[in-house]
């Protein structure tokens, strides 16, 4: 296995900027995350409406962007839940832009994305609270935003794949939960150790000394780690969630859990896709100006993605 030349211009093109896990200062973190965004080359895309909002949750007003491509014909159609990632620390509705717009026109479906908060600021289990709320508000305002609560499905990548677990988990016996759950790069144990966590401690972007740091932000009480509200792979039983879609990058810390949950599910009789993408680094997904896999990675995603919907392939 080995590194994709391209990601070692991402990285190059990070480390120009400065990586946000090279900081212990979360605002300076975000800088840098917003540095990167000021950078990066703008997806556009044709959308009938791209709008700001936003729902109610258990602290105040979530801030979401709602995504609705021309292609997307139907109406109720459906709608995916984006939960940006960032360890819960930083990632904002303008970092994850690009991704979303991406999707939504691949797919295409209208999609949600939620600016949930952040740590450590709010701490365990405020993303968490609020990523379920979101979700909900969703299905019970499916009329007014014009789409399909029968067909609301849940993503996101690596923290934001978190949350997206843990909102398919907590809202399973719901009378409308998820129909899918598309979870890129997840990290779904904050109390893993060892094995890709130590193969990649260093030197491909995510370092382990990094999710030492966002973990301590997020969850700071190590027994809260073990919380499937924390960490949905330490859920007893995966049972009756929704279909998933798991994807992993070959050089990322988050690796093994990822492949982890997936055995779960299977064991579980969760129907699951699994592909990983071997020369990858973790957070690859941004970078549609620099990273070919990436914009594969949406082709590959649209397609479950329209299957999980009953849409007709592409």
């Amino acid at each position: 296995m080995a590194l994709d030349p391209q990601c070692v211009e991402l990285m190059a093109a990070i480390n120009d900027i400065g990586s946000p896990f090279d900081t212990d200062d979360p605002v300076e973190a975000r800088r840098r995350v917003q540095e990167s965004v000021n950078r990066a080359k703008p997806y556009g895309g044709r959308f009938k409406a791209v709008e700001n909002g936003s729902l109610p949750g258990p602290a105040g007003g979530i801030a979401y962007r709602l995504y609705r491509p021309e292609d997307a014909v139907e109406s109720p159609g459906p709608v995916l839940v984006y939960y940006h990632g960032g360890g819960m620390v930083f990632g904002s509705l303008d970092s994850h832009d690009p991704i979303c717009r991406a999707i939504a026109e691949a797919v295409p479906c209208t999609v949600i994305s939620v600016d949930y908060r952040l740590a450590p600021e709010t701490p365990f289990p405020g993303a968490a609270e609020d990523a379920i709320a979101a979700f909900r508000w969703v299905v019970a305002n499916a009329e007014s935003l014009g789409v399909d609560p029968a067909r609301v499905a849940v993503g996101g990548d690596s923290a934001g794949g978190n949350l997206a677990a843990v909102v398919s988990n907590e809202t399973r016996g719901d009378p409308i939960p998820p129909c899918f759950q598309w979870l890129i790069y997840p990290n779904v144990d904050m109390a893993a150790e060892g094995g890709s966590i130590d193969a990649f401690a260093e030197g491909y972007f995510l370092t382990k000394s990094a999710m030492d740091w966002y973990k301590n932000f997020y969850a700071p009480d190590r027994a809260s780690r073990l919380n499937p509200l924390c960490s949905p792979l330490r859920a007893e039983s995966l049972v009756g969630v929704a279909p998933a879609l798991v994807t992993t990058a070959g050089f990322d810390p988050l690796k093994d859990e990822g492949r982890a949950y997936v055995e779960k599910l299977k064991s579980d009789g969760v129907p699951v896709e699994y592909i990983d993408y071997p020369g990858m680094i973790h957070g690859y997904l941004r970078a549609f100006a620099i990273v070919d896999v990436a914009r594969q990675t949406i082709t590959d995603s649209a397609r479950s993605i329209r299957a999980a919907f009953g849409m007709p392939a592409a």
